[in-house]
């Protein structure tokens, strides 16, 4: 049985108690329960979520788009995921849903919101990462240390076994879009990916 999202268009603002509103905790459940990643896309990135809402409207998604699509030549096989607080994660399909509608700086989390956060997100880890070939991580030091936790905890849980794909981090656009896309391509290239840099 599916979950019932919230429909409201409301901006939420707010800190830790966000984790707790219908929206969020409705969303976390369809991701959970009910979303199906997709499995065409072969290559995922798990990119931070940006004051500008949408976040495919931000400039940092603009840039990274810009790269994989005339750059490399990926973004036709790219997933994108955003993590966020509250949503956890937020697929790029989603974008453009009332799951964006929210202002939660990061400086308002506490100790018990980072729990909430790092034991959702390693809920949810295994069965994205079991649904593309080659993953990249391309975030900033607060959300890749909240990754980097989920994932040692999701390793060590009941859906381990789903935990076997290739995930490289890369370093945020805004300090270093030459070593990303050399990241990128090289990581590709080892995984016999064709790619069409220009």
């Amino acid at each position: 049985m599916g979950f019932v999202m919230d429909s409201g268009d409301e901006l939420l603002v707010g800190g830790d108690e966000l984790f707790f509103t219908e929206r969020f905790i409705a969303h976390y459940n369809f991701m959970l329960e009910d979303y199906v990643p997709n499995y065409d896309k072969p290559i995922a990135f798990f990119l931070s979520c940006s004051k500008h809402k949408p976040y495919n409207r931000s400039p940092y998604r603009r840039v990274l788009n810009a790269m994989l699509e005339k750059k490399i030549g990926i973004r036709d096989l790219s997933q994108f995921y955003t993590i966020s607080e509250p949503a956890i994660v937020v697929p790029e399909e989603l974008d453009e849903t009332n799951i964006t509608q929210y202002d939660f700086p990061p400086d308002l989390m506490k100790a018990e919101g980072r729990e909430i956060f790092v034991n959702r997100l390693a809920n949810l880890l295994p069965k994205l990462l079991a649904a593309h070939k080659i993953l990249f991580y391309i975030l900033p030091r607060h959300h890749r240390g909240i990754f980097e936790e989920a994932l040692a905890k999701a390793r060590t849980g009941p859906n381990a076994k789903l935990l076997t794909r290739k995930l490289v981090y890369a370093p945020p656009l805004t300090y270093n879009l030459p070593k990303a896309r050399k990241i990128i391509e090289e990581t590709l290239l080892e995984n016999s990916f064709k790619i069409e840099s220009r």
